[in-house]
């Protein structure tokens, strides 16, 4: 009983803080109507098994509809399989303020993207970028190019509320990893199978800390695998203790709970077909 009326309490709570962070960050979500020509899309996230995925089952991937995130556009697949959607969600690409490598990793990422794209594709990005025009006045050379923002608030509390929010696209898990967005635009744009690669998420195994008490990660990804170093984590000020870091992860994977819930709700079917992945969340499938 105790436990029933602390979790109750809880989740007053947090509804309420939500309910505030709406108010005071989220902004109306413009719909977007008849653009998806099936009922699947595959999304492309970036770790290190994505090379063998794209290489071994690219038949699997021919003539569906992708969509990537970050630094996918940096890389030789994005001309390849021209995806229909791309997702950026990291602040440090699109802010002013960044601090280095992240200014020139910001400004060659959308040049590529400006350059490359010869097809039509939606660029979803945060509601808060739309005040830095740095990003923008690249992507604006490219008329085959469309902006759309989207709300990564952060919403906890009652999962009818939850639910709500996501339905209204008014708020998400707390969007500690690129492909909780990526998951709930898709359903938003009315995918019912959305099949997930590169997702290892094999960070734990990766993480060290130094005799400085430096807390590393080596975060790889398909691209950089083989010369990706242990670094720390950063955040906007500083980086992070190792409780931090966890805590981020922990985030992460109870997110991707949150979201099947809801897809389940919607009749939409998450497949995760990374190989290895430590996502626990959504139904596994091989694409052997």
């Amino acid at each position: 009983m105790l436990e029933y009326l602390r979790n109750f309490l809880e989740n007053i709570g947090n509804t309420l803080l939500s309910l505030l962070r709406i108010a005071l960050l989220s902004k109306p979500f413009k719909q977007i109507k008849d653009i998806k020509k099936s009922s699947s899309i595959v999304i492309l996230t970036n770790g290190p098994s994505l090379n063998q995925s794209i290489t071994s089952h690219w038949s699997f991937l021919d003539g569906k509809e992708l969509l990537c995130v970050n630094f996918f556009p940096n890389t030789m697949y994005y001309e390849q399989l021209k995806p229909s959607y791309y997702v950026v969600s990291a602040p440090e690409l699109w802010i002013d303020h960044a601090k280095p490598p992240y200014p020139q990793l910001s400004q060659e990422l959308f040049e590529n993207i400006a350059q490359k794209t010869s097809w039509s594709l939606y660029l979803f990005i945060p509601y808060a970028a739309k005040k830095y025009k740095t990003w923008q006045k690249k992507v604006a050379l490219n008329s085959n190019i469309r902006i759309r923002y989207f709300n990564p608030t952060p919403v906890d509390g009652f999962k009818w509320f939850c639910q709500w929010a996501y339905s209204c696209q008014l708020g998400m898990p707390r969007p500690h990893n690129v492909l909780i967005p990526s998951l709930l635009l898709s359903i938003k744009l009315g995918f019912k199978q959305i099949f997930i690669l590169g997702a290892d998420h094999s960070w734990l195994k990766e993480i060290t800390v130094d005799d400085n008490n430096q807390v590393l990660v080596n975060q790889k990804h398909f691209y950089d695998e083989d010369v990706s170093k242990p670094q720390p984590m950063n955040k906007l000020k500083g980086t992070r203790k190792l409780h931090e870091v966890l805590i981020k992860f922990v985030y992460a994977f109870k997110g991707y709970h949150d979201i099947e819930y809801f897809a389940r709700k919607k009749g939409v079917i998450i497949y995760n077909a990374t190989p290895v992945s430590f996502i626990d969340a959504f139904e596994r499938i091989s694409l052997k």
